[in-house]
């Protein structure tokens, strides 16, 4: 499961905005975008189970692993 918190953490560290992010992903590179409006229900906790492809992309924009993303149990 994604952890909200710590994508919040490391967008905010980078300077993003929720709408750099959506941005950013609209990058012909990424074969899916997240919008703003699903990065602040990520972030919430809002959606549980995005695909691995949107979770893929969202670590590329934000520079860091897949693993930094996740709750560990």
């Amino acid at each position: 499961m994604l952890n909200g918190k710590k994508i919040r953490e490391i967008r905010t560290r980078l300077g993003y905005t929720a709408k750099d992010v959506e941005n950013l992903t609209k990058n012909p590179k990424f074969e899916t975008s997240i919008s703003k409006s699903y990065l602040e229900e990520l972030e919430r906790g809002d959606k549980k189970n995005p695909s691995f492809q949107k979770v893929e992309v969202l670590a590329n924009v934000l520079c860091c692993k897949l693993d930094d993303l996740v709750i560990r149990s």
